[in-house]
């Protein structure tokens, strides 16, 4: 059922000529692209909070978010357009203005409280994607074609963090090799001697505690954490507040991986770290049997936004992040 969007959209209007303002990466401002007008915008970081995982799993989920479906009037043009409360940004389809819906972000238990703005332009990424899809002989043919600059597009991707406590405990058998001289007759009847690795095996155990820090998991379904990690690493140094200033022209997305659904995954490469942590620690020259138990405390989580680039390849209908 569509109904008729209530709660304003954010447009961010020139205040000098009234055309379009968008969010320039180079100069980290609203820039009017028609009269030059420059619009700053505030860097402060002073929002930017880890939340208690516990209590938000304790509280209410995302399953019970209905999403509708709004009708939005332009009061530039008067046409209308039709999208989802979930929709993050979106463009007029006659004049092709281009807003900011504040209603997607509500359709989420949590809201963002921290994001990193683009630093790259699309000129600038069009030129490296075009660089890079020039330098792999296995590149499809239709690559180049689609590296132009209306199929390059900057998209902010939702992104759970989580820290977490550690304390392991640890037991195994560390190998230490040594060498024993066996001695043999060759095919001709001569005695031979040689050198033969043995394995004294030896009984360890231990703890081992670690605290992890702003482990990032991927918060929307259309990517795998593989993909998500293919653009690694990103300088959580560059960190700002949530503001919606930073979407005018660009794209948005809100998660679709529910909290405890990222701290599966988080917690699955805590285990895999530590697990190879605690076999450093087993190992003298080898390891076997070891088994570890892990107990995660001062379980902290924030849901951020990051930028990535992405083109919609023609051939398999695919995010290609890079």
């Amino acid at each position: 059922m569509e109904q008729v969007q209530t709660e304003p959209l954010l447009l961010f209007p020139c205040p000098g000529c009234n055309a379009q303002l968008y969010f320039n990466p180079k100069l980290q401002q609203l820039v009017c692209e028609h009269c030059g007008t420059r619009v700053a915008i505030d860097k402060a970081t002073d929002l930017i909070k880890e939340n208690n995982l516990r209590q938000q799993l304790n509280g209410s989920t995302d399953a019970a978010v209905t999403v509708e479906q709004l009708v939005y009037k332009c009061n530039r043009c008067g046409s209308q357009s039709v999208f989802t409360t979930e929709t993050p940004t979106f463009t007029c389809s006659f004049c092709n203005y281009e807003a900011v819906n504040p209603v997607a972000y509500k359709t989420r238990i949590i809201q963002p409280s921290g994001m990193i703005p683009f630093i790259v332009d699309q000129q600038q990424s069009l030129t490296i994607f075009k660089t890079w899809t020039g330098k792999g002989w296995w590149a499809p043919g239709d690559l180049q074609q689609v590296a132009r600059h209306d199929a390059l597009h900057g998209i902010y991707l939702p992104f759970w963090t989580y820290d977490a406590q550690t304390n392991s405990q640890w037991s195994g058998y560390g190998g230490r090799y040594y060498y024993e001289t066996e001695y043999y007759t060759d095919s001709q009847g001569n005695r031979q001697s040689k050198q033969v690795q043995k394995t004294e095996w030896i009984y360890r155990s231990g703890t081992y505690d670690h605290f992890f820090d702003d482990i990032l998991i991927g918060g929307a379904t259309e990517l795998s954490q593989k993909e998500y990690e293919s653009i690694f690493p990103y300088q959580l140094g560059e960190l700002v507040n949530f503001d919606p200033k930073y979407l005018s022209g660009w794209k948005a997305d809100v998660y679709d991986i529910a909290v405890n659904e990222g701290y599966d995954k988080a917690e699955g490469i805590m285990k895999d770290a530590i697990y190879e942590s605690c076999a450093d620690l087993c190992r003298i020259d080898t390891y076997r049997d070891l088994d570890v138990n892990t107990s995660y405390s001062i379980k902290l989580i924030s849901i951020f936004f990051y930028p990535s680039g992405c083109v919609r390849m023609p051939i398999k209908e695919r995010l290609i992040i890079f």
